[in-house]
């Protein structure tokens, strides 16, 4: 079947992004749509939108997009960038990815951890230097850092900023109430082990 020349810009165009970064159908979509919009002014316009559909399509079943694989691969990264499931169900949810699919995605991101929100929290926790990552505690003397009322301030804005990052309130307690830092890096290690029996 011979393309469109509009189909040939459009798959071009495709081709180029993907080969720069993972997508979804849906962002692919919008990509191509912006590129139509701004460069294919002359072509009739439901032309190119049957050409933006034929270019999608030829994009699957070529294996340059597949929604199954790019949820299961944002889902990985959130987790090691210490992600909420929830935060993680938002983001997938903009690239109009099926619930079913995000929860396959976040159950295979976990599938070698424990815990996969408690571990992602601790990992928050760190990236933020938050509850047993704050480096204050690390003075021997806490009251002579901050009186008690400072100290439940910090504490009630820690455990906003997790919560903010979409963490169910008993994980947002259990990660700032960790004691230390050894204690905190004990757990991350414990649930990281947890399902691999290492």
């Amino acid at each position: 079947m011979v393309k469109s020349p509009a189909e040939t810009r459009l798959m071009n165009k495709a081709v180029d992004y993907l080969g720069r970064f993972a997508s979804s159908s849906h962002r692919l979509a919008t990509v191509l749509d912006r590129f139509a919009k701004r460069k294919l002014g002359d072509y009739d316009p439901k032309d190119v939108a049957d050409a933006i559909v034929s270019t999608i399509a030829r994009c699957r079943q070529l294996g340059y997009i597949d929604d199954t694989a790019f949820a299961t691969g944002q889902a990985r990264n959130h987790r090691r960038l210490g992600r909420s499931s929830r935060s993680i169900r938002q983001r997938l949810a903009q690239h109009h990815i099926d619930p079913d699919l995000i929860t396959t995605a976040i159950d295979e991101a976990d599938e070698t951890v424990g815990n996969g929100d408690l571990l992602a929290a601790f990992v928050f926790a760190r990236r933020r230097r938050i509850g047993p990552f704050d480096p204050r505690l690390e003075s021997a003397d806490l009251d002579m850092i901050e009186d008690q009322s400072q100290m439940r301030a910090t504490r009630h804005r820690q455990l906003g900023a997790l919560a903010r990052g979409g963490f169910a309130m008993d994980i947002c307690r259990r990660v700032i109430d960790c004691p230390s830092r050894a204690d905190a890096e004990a757990t991350i290690d414990q649930l990281e082990t947890a399902k691999t029996g290492f």
